[in-house]
C-alpha cells in the first residue's frame, strides 16, 4: 500500500505547475468571429504605428469586470461595465485578456487572421474559486489536492474535479477523484487503520425544503429570493422568482452563465432568457431594486424536449457591488406541467 502511496504523490506532484493556476479566477473563450454587422471600424478608423487600419474587438463579459488587452491597445472604448471595444493591430495573431485577481487569457485569432477595418465579437465567461472545505480525522493528516500540500480544513479552489490524497501514520491512504460545486462544499473523511473504505460526505449550500404551499425561501446578503412557480409547457422550463431587497435601494444582476438547473437524470441546463421586472435580456440582466419591494424575476428554458417532474437543484448567479459574485441553492423543486 506504501508503494502505491509513493506512486500516486509522485503523480500528483508532477501536476503542481498546472496546479498553481487552479486558485484564482480564470476566463473562459466563449465565441470569437467576425462581425460584420458591427461598422465600428469603418465609422471610426484609426491606424496602428505601421499606419494600417486597426481592427476592433467587441468585447462581453458575463460580469462587470475592469478588462484590459496584453497586446498593444490604440484605442480602449467602454461601452457599459461588461461590454468593450480595443482597438488593435491587424498583424496580432493572439489575443490575451487580463484582470485584476484573474488568470491571463491567451487566444488565437479565427482562421486568416484579423482583417483590416474589420470588427470581431469575443465573449467571455468567467470562473471565480469558491470556499472548499476538507474535515480529516486524524487531525495530523496530510492533505494533497491536484499536487499541492492543502492548509486545512478551509481553502478555496475553482469547480471542476480534483484528486484528493490523504496520508497519515498508521492509517490506510486515501485517494479520491471528487467534484467541486459551483456552491460552497465540504467533504469530511474518516481515515481507518484496516482495509475500509474510508466514509465520504459531501455537503453542499444546505437549503431547506418547504412543505405543502409554502414557497421556497433563501434570505442571504439581505435579499429574500423566493420560488413561486416552476413549469414545463411546450419545451420551455419556466422558474419564477420574488427577489426582495431588504436594504437601501442597490442593483442586483443575474449572471446567466452562473445560473444552472439539473433535471433527476443530472442533465444541465443554462437558461436561454432572463426576465427581471419589465426587462428581458439573453444575458445577464441588471435591476435597481428598492427597499422591500418584492420584485419578479423568471429563468426561462428552451428547448427541454424530455418531460421535467423535479429539479433536484438550482444555482442561481448573482452579482452585485458590495458581495460581488455569491450563489443561492434550491434542491428538489417540483415542476408543473
Amino acid at each position: 500500500m506504501k508503494k502505491f502511496g509513493i506512486l500516486v504523490l509522485g503523480i500528483l506532484t508532477c501536476s503542481l505547475i498546472f496546479s498553481t493556476s487552479l486558485f484564482a479566477m480564470r476566463f473562459e473563450l466563449e465565441e470569437f468571429r467576425k462581425l460584420p454587422a458591427d461598422f465600428k471600424a469603418e465609422a471610426e478608423p484609426i491606424t496602428d504605428m505601421d499606419m494600417n487600419y486597426c481592427s476592433v474587438i467587441k468585447v462581453e463579459v458575463d460580469k462587470p469586470i475592469n478588462l484590459s488587452l496584453k497586446q498593444k491597445v490604440y484605442k480602449k472604448e467602454n461601452i457599459d461595465e461588461d461590454e468593450f471595444y480595443f482597438y488593435v493591430s491587424s498583424r496580432e495573431d493572439n489575443i490575451t485578456f487580463q484582470a485584476p485577481r484573474y488568470v491571463p487569457l491567451t487566444v488565437d485569432v479565427p482562421k486568416g487572421g484579423l482583417k483590416i477595418g474589420t470588427t470581431y465579437y469575443v465573449r467571455l465567461a468567467t470562473y471565480e474559486d469558491v470556499d472548499v472545505t476538507i474535515n480529516v480525522e486524524p487531525k495530523d493528516a496530510r492533505i494533497i489536492v491536484n499536487g499541492l500540500t492543502w492548509e486545512q480544513p478551509k481553502g478555496n479552489l475553482l469547480p471542476g474535479e480534483y484528486v484528493i490524497f490523504l496520508m497519515a501514520e498508521g492509517y490506510e491512504e486515501v485517494v479520491d477523484t471528487v467534484y467541486v460545486s459551483p456552491t460552497n462544499t465540504v467533504f469530511n473523511y474518516i481515515m481507518v487503520e484496516e482495509e475500509v473504505m474510508p466514509v465520504l460526505q459531501e455537503e453542499t449550500q444546505k437549503v431547506e425544503i418547504p412543505k405543502g404551499d409554502k414557497p421556497f425561501m433563501i434570505e442571504f446578503n439581505d435579499y429574500r429570493i423566493r420560488i413561486t412557480g416552476c413549469e414545463h409547457t411546450q419545451e420551455t422550463l419556466t422558474i419564477i422568482l420574488s427577489v426582495t431587497n431588504m436594504v437601501t435601494e442597490r442593483e442586483l444582476t443575474i449572471i446567466k452563465n452562473n445560473t444552472k438547473a439539473y433535471d433527476a437524470e443530472g442533465n444541465e441546463y443554462t437558461p436561454s432568457n432572463l426576465e427581471f421586472a419589465n426587462k428581458t435580456k439573453t444575458w445577464n440582466l441588471t435591476h435597481n431594486l428598492v427597499q422591500n419591494v418584492p420584485t419578479k424575476a423568471k429563468l426561462i428554458f428552451k428547448d427541454i424536449k424530455n418531460p421535467i417532474d423535479v429539479i433536484t437543484l438550482l444555482n442561481l448567479g448573482l452579482w452585485d457591488s458590495v458581495n460581488r459574485d455569491f450563489k443561492v441553492s434550491f434542491k428538489n423543486i417540483p415542476v408543473t406541467q
